[in-house]
């Protein structure tokens, strides 16, 4: 889990986006370390912090694909008031559940701490300025309807990064793809792609 996540909304707020990447950016390195080029994969904001690994220097040749599911690179005008908003506002309604498929729930937070906010448009602002920085083949899911990150976003990705970008439209899913009408669509699709994309040492024979 992340610092911050799956916790308390009070946790969060006391975490940093440097936080949040610091400990992706320690596992890639553990991971690649150990088993050679890795593949990431991040939904929302997890697929921008999967793009600032494969934009960071000190991990060139280490990431091998990148997929990206509804990848967040933007907020609302609004946000840029988060940091002065914080001391007095501390949080904002949840945006978990963000899902068409009846019935199907996400455990998340019921509040959203205002100072992760601005944490996280600082994340936003420094991963589209790398964006060209990304030279790895990436799957792009991007649902046609998302409550929460605007496919606009997805085009961003794709317009920007100097990688080969197959996209993939979620047509039956809201942002929460892994828990919605298209999970195995998705899921189908990465294992083809990372097949395609990872090379495997051979197996010696038995």
């Amino acid at each position: 889990l992340l610092p911050g996540h799956g916790s308390t909304w009070q946790e969060l707020a006391r975490t940093t986006w440097q936080d949040w990447y610091g400990q992706v950016r320690d596992a890639a390195l553990d991971l690649s370390g150990e088993h050679g080029p890795i593949a990431v994969g991040g939904l929302s904001m997890g697929g921008a912090l999967s793009l600032a690994l494969a934009a960071d220097p000190d991990l060139e040749g280490r990431i091998a694909a990148l997929v990206l599911v509804n990848p967040g690179l933007t907020l609302p005008p609004a946000a840029r008031l988060a940091p002065l908003l914080a001391p007095l506002v501390p949080t904002l309604p949840g945006i978990g559940s963000d899902i068409a498929l009846e019935g199907a729930r996400e455990e998340a937070y019921d509040r959203m701490p205002v100072r992760a906010v601005a944490e996280l448009r600082r994340l936003f602002s420094r991963v589209r300025s790398e964006l060209p920085a990304v030279r790895v083949p990436v799957l792009l899911a991007t649902s046609t309807v998302d409550h929460t990150v605007p496919p606009s976003d997805s085009d961003l990705v794709a317009a920007r990064v100097r990688s080969a970008v197959e996209r993939l439209p979620m047509p039956r899913s809201h942002h929460l793809v892994t828990l919605d009408h298209d999970a195995g669509l998705l899921f189908d699709t990465s294992a083809r792609f990372l097949d395609q994309h990872l090379h495997r040492p051979a197996r010696s024979p038995a």
